[in-house]
């Protein structure tokens, strides 16, 4: 099942970023100077010069390929968190549940995603979709995966920690 039909590719993006603009606003108004949106690094969303990351993986929860991940963060406002993340072919086996709601934006690869209850749903580049908490079963990335994902900052902070870099 696609979240997103092929006429409104690219979409998604602008649909993340206005929503994350506007959670994050209020905070930011309360900075010195004007409010400005802020642009995502299109060589980042290229993939071009992605840091290495530390593998967060178990070893034994890469049932095939293997998890070499890369990416940046882009965004880090007082709600979201928006993030560039690209990874080698391999399917993630995710057995405890998922901890928290994840926008997703497909860029490049294949995402197959197969729940618990073996119903498997496919998305290509231009696809979106929402992974919400307690998700359970494989996660399949093909080709050269890379994904733009927002997540909610405390949700993230919870999951992975407080530093950004």
């Amino acid at each position: 099942m696609r979240l997103q039909s092929k006429g409104l590719r690219g979409t998604g993006i602008g649909f993340v970023l206005c929503i994350a603009l506007l959670l994050a606003a209020p905070g930011m108004a309360e900075e010195a100077g004007p409010v400005r949106a802020i642009t995502m690094d299109a060589e980042k969303l290229a993939g071009i010069d992605l840091p290495h990351e530390p593998a967060f993986i178990a070893p034994e929860d890469v049932l095939d390929g293997k998890h070499n991940p890369r990416g940046e963060v882009l965004f880090y406002g007082e709600e979201l968190i928006t993030e560039i993340y690209e990874d080698d072919p391999a399917t993630i086996l995710y057995d405890e549940p998922f901890p928290h709601d994840e926008f997703i934006l497909i860029l490049s690869g294949k995402l197959i995603l197969t729940g618990s209850d073996g119903v498997s749903q496919e998305y290509v580049a231009g696809d979106s979709l929402v992974l919400p908490r307690g998700f359970t079963g494989t996660w399949q990335m093909l080709g050269n995966y890379r994904e733009l994902v927002t997540i909610e900052r405390a949700a993230y902070e919870e999951a992975y920690g407080t530093d950004a870099d």
